[in-house]
């Protein structure tokens, strides 16, 4: 939830198990979630410790893009390259202005 892209495998599993083991979601998970897939989303998520699909994380808004696991790595390498294309002082201000508005 930390990523600022997040691409996903076609068979990936995504979840806030902590609440089976008697405990909370840490470093900002419950924030995070809420975030990008919206309060009941993270709720039910978040007490219930059930996970999701790729699919139900990009319904969400939790992942942006889902490929099959052979192509992953390959379209996360295109990505990275793209944005690497870019000015390194401009990326960082979009990101900080993206992150600040949030």
């Amino acid at each position: 939830m930390m990523c600022d892209i997040i691409y996903a495998g076609e068979k990936a599993k995504f979840g806030q198990p902590e609440i089976i083991i008697g405990t909370m979601p840490g470093a900002g998970g419950t924030q995070r979630l809420t975030r990008a897939a919206g309060k009941s989303n993270a709720m039910e998520i978040c007490l219930t410790g059930n996970q999701f699909t790729a699919q139900e994380a990009k319904e969400m808004g939790v992942v942006s893009k889902i490929f099959p696991p052979e192509k992953l790595l390959e379209e996360t390498i295109k990505l990275a390259e793209r944005i690497g294309e870019h000015s390194p002082l401009i990326v960082t201000q979009v990101k900080e202005a993206v992150n600040i508005g949030k």
